[in-house]
């Protein structure tokens, strides 16, 4: 287990897990050896990962408690009793996509806890979320390997949360420079704010290069 998923599996709350694209089983087997769940699902696309996690959870002998299932996102995960989604390791544009297509995530009582961990288009993630009614109550950045990573926790909530959707929330999130490897991850979304105010400003959008540039400055204040 590496340190995104110990991120991720720090911001689980509840004992039924479903952790979508699950690769090899590693974030389930870990939760359901470690006493951290009572029931966990091993769900992924493609039938090669699946088979690996299902020799996993073999090998660790967690059959009576981890179940992999042949499912496109969420569409075969049983819902009875689920506290928490876990997806992880895989586009923002997925994800969200993954989230629109579930019928019964915005219905469910209580609210299921979701584990969000983009490796891309984060901010397209977060701006969903934001639009849809979903709060993101907690975010975690850590450093796995040579990179930086955010793991949102985001609950459905049906109101527009009240923290801004603004160019600091979809760049950096609610991630502050004080906490564990915030101030790694508030400085490389520096460099990237750097790069996309350069493309804006090629493109003539002088406005929004400028707005990219200021906040720029300001993450870098922030993490010295």
């Amino acid at each position: 287990m590496d340190k995104r998923l110990l991120t991720c599996v720090s911001l689980c709350k509840g004992r039924v897990i479903a952790d979508i694209g699950t690769d090899h089983g590693y974030l389930p087997c870990y939760m359901a050896a470690e006493g951290l769940c009572d029931k966990a699902y091993a769900c992924d696309v493609a039938e090669k990962p699946l088979e690996s996690a299902a020799a996993h959870i073999t090998e660790n002998g967690l059959e009576s408690k981890v179940t992999p299932i042949l499912s496109c996102g969420l569409e075969k995960v049983p819902n009875d009793g689920l506290t928490d989604i876990v997806i992880a390791g895989m586009g923002g544009e997925l994800i969200v996509r993954i989230l629109e297509d579930c019928q019964w995530l915005t219905s469910a009582k209580p609210a299921i806890n979701l584990v969000l961990q983009p490796m891309t288009k984060w901010d397209t993630l977060r701006e969903w979320l934001y639009s849809n009614g979903f709060e993101i109550t907690a975010e975690k950045p850590c450093i796995s390997g040579r990179f930086v990573y955010s793991v949102m926790q985001a609950v459905y909530t049906g109101k527009t949360p009240e923290y801004p959707c603004d160019l600091r929330y979809l760049f950096c999130g609610r991630v502050k420079a004080s906490e564990n490897d915030g101030k790694e991850y508030l400085q490389r979304q520096a460099v990237r704010l750097e790069a996309c105010a350069k493309g804006k400003q090629a493109s003539g959008d002088s406005d929004t290069a400028g707005e990219m540039l200021a906040l720029s400055k300001t993450l870098q204040a922030e993490c010295e």
